[in-house]
C-alpha cells in the first residue's frame, strides 16, 4: 500500500473508531479494549519481549517469570484502554475530566508553590496510567505547553494536537521549540516534559541515571531548562484506579542548583527526577506503558 494511502486509511480508521467510542457505553469501550490489548500482547511479538525484558528489571526477576508476564499482559491491557480514552478525549468537558481525574490538595499545593516563584514550573513524567488526561486536568488551571515528537502520520498529528489544544494543552516538535518553551516559563505557565524516552534518548543532551538498579539514558533537556530558567521541576504522574477513573500525584518542587559545575548540577537534578519517577512507578508497574528497551540487554552498550 502507498504511504499516503496507509496514512489517509489510519487517519479515518481513527476517526471512525474515535466516533464509535464516543457513542459506546464505557463499560463496552473496557471490555474491547482488554480485548484487544490481549491480542496484541499476543500477537506483537517483538513489543512483547521488550515489555518483558523491561519488566523483568522492574520486579527483579528473570524474563521467563510469570509474574513478569502477568504485568506485562495487563500494561498492553492498559495502553489499550488508554488508546480508546485519547479517542474519547475530544468529547469530554472540564466536568468530566474533574469527575475522572481526582489531584488531592497536598499535589495541588506543591504546583501552587512551585508556580508561586513566578518562573514558571517544569513537569515532568513518564508513559504511565494516563498521562493525557492528568495533563488536561491540570491544565485546567494552569496552561501546559508539552515538547513531544511528531507523528509519522502528518494529518493524524495535526488532529490530535488540536484536540489538545481545546483543553489548554499546547503540543509543540523538539525542533525549534527552545523559544515557545522559554516563553511559556516566562509567562508563569506549566513547560512538559516525558523522561521515559529509552533509544530516543540517544538523539539528545543525555546522561546515565540509575533506575531500578541499573544505568539506563536519559534526556537532560527538564534539568538544563531548569537550571537556565531558574524553573522548579515537578515529577507527577496519573495512576488508573479499578474504576478506571485516576489519581493524580504531583511531588515537592525540585530545584535545580546553579553552580560553575554545570554538568554535574544536571546530572545530580536528572538523577534526582529519575529517582522520583522511579517511585512513583514501583507500586503500579503495570501502568507503565514501555515497549521500547529501557535498559541494555547483557553484552550491549548504552
Amino acid at each position: 500500500m502507498r504511504p499516503h494511502l496507509l496514512e489517509g486509511f489510519l487517519y479515518w480508521g481513527w476517526r471512525a473508531a474515535a466516533a464509535l467510542v464516543q457513542r459506546l457505553p464505557a463499560r463496552l469501550v473496557y471490555a474491547g479494549a482488554v480485548l484487544a490489548g490481549e491480542a496484541a500482547y499476543l500477537l506483537w511479538s517483538d513489543k512483547r519481549e521488550i515489555t518483558k525484558h523491561n519488566f523483568s528489571i522492574v520486579l527483579a526477576r528473570s524474563s521467563a517469570d510469570p509474574e513478569v508476564a502477568r504485568v506485562s499482559r495487563r500494561s498492553f491491557r492498559n495502553f489499550a484502554k488508554y488508546v480508546t480514552e485519547i479517542m474519547r478525549f475530544p468529547a469530554m468537558h472540564h466536568g468530566d475530566l474533574e469527575r475522572l481525574v481526582d489531584v488531592d490538595d497536598r499535589s495541588l499545593g506543591h504546583l501552587r508553590a512551585a508556580r508561586e516563584h513566578g518562573r514558571g514550573l517544569i513537569f515532568v513524567s513518564a508513559h504511565f496510567g494516563n498521562f493525557e488526561l492528568g495533563g488536561a486536568r491540570i491544565a485546567q488551571e494552569i496552561p501546559i505547553t508539552v515538547v513531544a515528537d511528531d507523528l509519522d502520520n502528518q494529518r493524524l498529528m495535526d488532529l490530535l494536537v488540536a484536540n489538545r489544544e481545546h483543553k489548554n494543552v499546547n503540543i509543540v516538535p523538539p525542533e525549534g521549540s527552545a523559544k515557545r518553551v522559554l516563553a511559556a516559563l516566562r509567562r508563569n505557565e506549566m513547560v512538559g516534559f516525558m523522561m521515559d524516552l529509552g533509544p530516543r534518548a540517544h538523539e539528545l543532551d543525555n546522561i546515565q541515571a540509575t533506575f531500578f538498579g541499573l544505568p539506563t539514558t536519559f534526556p537532560t533537556i527538564a534539568a538544563a531548562l531548569a537550571r537556565v530558567s531558574g524553573a522548579p521541576i515537578v515529577v507527577a504522574a496519573v495512576k488508573r484506579e479499578r474504576d478506571n477513573t485516576f489519581r493524580g500525584v504531583a511531588l515537592p518542587p525540585i530545584f535545580v542548583a546553579r553552580t560553575k559545575q554545570a554538568a554535574h548540577d544536571v546530572e545530580r537534578a536528572t538523577q534526582s527526577v529519575v529517582g522520583a519517577l522511579e517511585g512513583l512507578l514501583r507500586p503500579d508497574p503495570d501502568q507503565w506503558y514501555i515497549f521500547r528497551p529501557m535498559w541494555p540487554r547483557a553484552g550491549e552498550t548504552t
